[in-house]
């Protein structure tokens, strides 16, 4: 993954960091298929296992297209003028890329050195 990519979230409005940079709508999907898979135990074959994961992500799509991940007035602050106005007065947004991207080099540099260990 490139870094830009890592860092696309800081260009939308911090309000939506926390959305945008977390898995847990992955996570809560896995957490399905893996408790429906339980009750099954044990499948005929590689196709049934397909089929219900295939089932569970219909069934998430669906309550996705009739519900919105941002409120209306969430997606306004994209294109709110002020947003780049903090509490404490105008944003550096240089600086905070910069340490964004710091942070993110250091953990990547931590996974090198946990995977080499």
């Amino acid at each position: 993954m490139r870094d830009a990519d890592a860092l696309a979230y800081i260009d939308s409005p911090l309000t939506h960091w926390k959305h945008l940079r977390t898995n847990n709508v992955q996570e809560r999907t896995n957490r399905e298929i893996e408790r429906r898979s339980r009750v099954v135990q044990v499948f005929p074959s590689t196709g049934s296992l397909v089929r219900l994961a295939g089932a569970v992500m219909c069934e998430h799509d669906e309550i996705w297209q009739e519900s919105r991940y941002f409120s209306e007035a969430r997606m306004n602050e994209l294109y709110d003028e002020g947003r780049t106005c903090g509490a404490d007065g105008p944003v550096d947004w240089a600086r905070l890329e910069a340490e964004a991207r710091k942070m993110l080099e250091s953990g990547l540099g931590l996974a090198d050195r946990v995977e080499t260990a």
